[in-house]
């Protein structure tokens, strides 16, 4: 049957702009039948939002991986919101990623010359949910070190996340994919595009190390790969939904909304000026069929 999608959305629990409340509230207007909050690293945002009557609802979580280039991220859906292994590895997490908060903040102090009033910096510091460059990304354009979010992640944290990368900590894959599935949750690898910087311009060095990777996490448990995202063209789509085919693996797909302020341009449910259309997706289906959810 086919559907409206979107199974990446951020709330204001990691990095977005809207709460949960205000994000049902866009799911509506755009009409979409199935969507999932999947904030960075934690539950809340997933916890505020209860079932609605006529949309079906997925409880999931975008959690990151430790890598040593590249960004990898793993998305989780239809999760054990309440599962104590999940929740007890998350709170352990925050404490982590208060950590390399202040450790990036502190590098880029003594990169840039950059500051910020103390207050600026204890308030996200006691803020329920996730924190991360994001927050860094926000001041630098606040106090007008950048004007968008593009120049504050090039000019600045970029830099700075490739020197402090290897003193960050974190979980790694195996542990991303192993305490989802504790929680009975369906694994998914989030924009692949984001694996390695080679993948955007060789295609078929993406397609050879994305299959050598996938078989591994493929053993490891994951489910699905992430197809439709803002940042990847039909030709990547194309070879990702081969390798899935490939694999026996399940997609997924979402906009990986933020708010306008973070990701100008990106709406719910179409992605960057209507760059994704989510009608039907092997994942939701098995969801369903497993779940016996109807919509």
């Amino acid at each position: 049957m086919e559907r409206n999608i979107d199974l990446h959305i951020h709330t204001i629990y990691s990095d977005g702009e809207h709460t949960p409340e205000e994000v049902f509230q866009m799911v509506k207007e755009k009409n979409l039948k199935v969507f999932a909050i999947t904030d960075h690293d934690t539950l809340e945002g997933a916890k505020k939002m209860a079932s609605k009557e006529g949309i079906i609802y997925l409880p999931g979580i975008e959690l990151t991986a430790k890598t040593k280039i590249g960004r990898e991220h793993i998305l989780g859906y239809d999760i054990d919101l309440e599962n104590p292994q999940l929740n007890e590895v998350l709170r352990k997490k925050k404490e982590v990623d208060l950590e390399n908060f202040l450790l990036t903040y502190e590098t880029l102090k003594k990169e840039s010359g950059i500051s910020f009033p103390s207050e600026e910096i204890e308030s996200i510091l006691s803020r329920v949910g996730n924190i991360g460059r994001v927050d860094l990304s926000n001041l630098l354009r606040k106090y007008g070190y950048a004007t968008s979010q593009e120049e504050a992640f090039t000019k600045y944290l970029n830099p700075v996340y490739e020197k402090v990368r290897g003193q960050k900590k974190g979980l790694t894959e195996e542990e991303c994919i192993a305490y989802l599935k504790e929680a009975k949750g369906y694994v998914s690898l989030a924009h692949p595009i984001s694996l390695h910087p080679e993948y955007r311009k060789n295609l078929r060095f993406a397609y050879e190390d994305l299959k050598r990777r996938l078989e591994i996490m493929k053993s490891l448990g994951i489910d699905a790969i992430e197809i439709s995202h803002i940042h990847q063209d039909t030709p990547f789509r194309e070879m990702l939904s081969s390798l899935a085919h490939e694999l026996q693996l399940l997609e997924s797909g979402g906009t990986d909304y933020h708010g306008e302020s973070i990701k100008p341009g990106v709406e719910i449910g179409s992605g960057y000026h209507g760059n994704i259309a989510i009608k039907r997706l092997s994942l939701v289906d098995t969801i369903l069929q497993s779940s016996k959810k109807v919509v």
